[in-house]
Parts: C-alpha cells; structure tokens; sequence
C-alpha cells in the first residue's frame, strides 16, 4: 500500500526548481524603476504561481511515465534502485494512475487559465516524452533537448503575463541547461564507470573528453551572452546603471559549479544540491543584491559617498 510519502517521491519535488524559470521573465521585465518592478512582481505573483503549479503536475507526470518505462534499468542503478518503483515501495499500477491524474490535471488547468499558456504545457509535454522514448539515446541532442524543455518553461512564463519573450531570454537559458546537462552526464559517468552503458546507452556515444568540450563551451557562452546582455541593454546608462559590474559574479558562480562537477560532488547529478553549497549560495546572495542595487539605487549611494568624500566622487545626474 503506498503512503502520502511515496506518492511524493514518485513526483521528484526536488525536481521543481526548473519550474522556477517561469518567474525569469517577470524578474527581468520593467527595470527602470524599482517601485514599477517591485508592484510588477507582486501583480503577476498569483498567476505565475499557478503556472508553477501546473508545471510541476505535468513535468511529475512526466517523471513517473519514465520511471515506469525504465523499472528494469533504474533498479540496477545504485543510486535509482531507492526509488519507489524500483524499490517495491509502490506499484506501476498507482504510479500509472497518478500520472494520469497530473497529466490530465495539468492540461484542463492550464487550457483554463490560457490558451497560449496551454499551448507551451502541451509543447513541454511533447518534448519530454520525445526525450523519454528516443530522443535521450542520441549524443548532444539529448542535452538539447532538455535544453528546449528550459525554454519552454521560461516562454510559458511570458505568455502568462503577457510579455513578449526576447532572443536573450531563448539563448541564455538554452545555453544554462546545456551547463547543467552536461555537467549531469559527466557526473554519472564519474559514478558509474564503465557500466555507464548499461544504465544509459547515450554514455556509449560520449566520451569523457566529448563532455569536457560541452561544459567548458556552455559554461562560456553564459558569461558571454550574459555580459552581451548586460552591454546591450544599458549601454547608453552604463553611468547610471552599470549592471555589467554583476558579469564577474557570474562568472564566479559558473565556474564553482563547473569545480563542483570535476570533483565529482554530487551537485552535477542533482544540481538543485547546488543551493546548498556555500560557494554558490554566497555568490548567488552577491549577485542578486549587486543586481539590484546597480539597477535602482547605484545613483543614491553614488550621490551619498560624494556628499561625504567630495574629491573621491563626482557627482552623477540621474
């Protein structure tokens, strides 16, 4: 018989932090003013809370279906082998039904609050299973693919406030999951050796040397779309707004993973352990307060140094 906790460990919560990405839209939208970003956030905070939810029901679904499919292999894994379905703690029976019930769940909910919105749930619904049945045992295009399944939770989140997507939004969480993927995969090849194969047949395909390329590749293209960004953007008020300071940060927080990911921390399996290690929890803190302040308050504390050390700081005009 399985109990409330099984259920939930067959859904992955732990799984749900890629759902946050809805929020990435919202966070970058209206910086010109804090008051008009402050009352943007908290005005769309109910209706991308709801897309988070239906996004965690669907991507869970999701997650069950390929468990169910992969009973035989999981149970093999020495770190799988816990997992619900594979330990005997539940049936593919339940689990089947609780599938059903978020999948459809998911759907009915969303095609209720938008049809747009709809549109992207059943998009990440077609791209997971696409990797879940086939697509996952190609080398690269598996990565991408989960790549794509990025996107499309951060595009759900514009059509959910009503804010149109930009190619900067696309590429630089495109070019994050491929961190992330590849990074996964180097991980589990340092856990499982040569019967990596066995678990994954992509891993006859890829080499250790193949993923050493992947990871160093994304990891610097995120710092340099995101230092693209920072230029494009505000350029013309780099003296009033020099967010380009935060590149740096950035910079640091990717390399920390890539260090955690070499060192075979398990961070690279299970990237939601990263908030949990000091360097990157420390990093993300300083960014999103350097962040904030080199977008609303650079000018006042600016200001306030030059009332009190004159000769060190010119004064800026907003």
């Amino acid at each position: 018989m399985m109990g409330f906790y099984d259920y939930l460990k067959l859904m992955r919560p732990h799984q749900w932090y890629k759902n946050v990405l809805i929020f990435l839209p919202v966070v970058f939208g209206h910086l010109d003013n804090f008051g008009n970003w402050f009352n943007s956030v908290i005005i769309s905070m109910p209706v991308l809370l709801f897309g988070f939810g239906v996004l965690c029901a669907v991507s869970s679904a999701g997650y069950i279906f390929n468990d169910i499919v992969d009973l035989e292999k999981d149970a093999a894994h020495p770190e799988k082998r816990k997992r619900p379905l594979p330990s005997g703690q539940a049936s593919r029976t339940n689990a089947r039904g609780l599938a059903t019930v978020l999948l459809v769940s998911g759907l009915i909910l969303s095609w209720a609050q938008d049809a747009a919105f709809f549109l992207m749930v059943v998009l990440y619904i077609i791209n997971s299973q696409l990797y879940n049945w086939k697509l996952r045992n190609y080398a690269i295009v598996d990565v991408c693919i989960i790549a794509v399944g990025f996107i499309i939770r951060a595009i759900a989140g514009t059509f959910l406030i009503e804010q149109p997507f930009t190619s900067w939004l696309v590429i630089g969480v495109f070019f994050v999951a491929l961190v992330l993927g590849f990074g996964k995969r180097m991980n589990e090849l340092q856990l499982l050796g040569d019967d990596a194969p066995l678990h994954k047949p992509v891993f006859k395909q890829y080499t250790e040397s193949m993923l050493n390329h992947g990871i160093s590749m994304s990891a610097t293209w995120v710092v340099l779309f995101y230092a693209l960004y920072c230029y494009a953007n505000y350029q013309l008020v780099l003296e009033t707004q020099p967010v380009i300071i935060t590149v740096p940060i950035v910079a640091g927080i990717v390399l920390r993973y890539v260090y955690l990911v070499y060192t075979e921390s398990d961070v690279g399996r299970k990237p939601h352990l990263a908030f949990k290690d000091k360097g990157i929890l420390i990093g993300g803190i300083l960014f999103f307060v350097t962040l904030i302040i080199t977008l609303f308050f650079y000018v006042d504390i600016y200001n306030f140094l030059f009332d009190l050390f004159p000769p060190l700081f010119p004064p800026i005009i907003p």
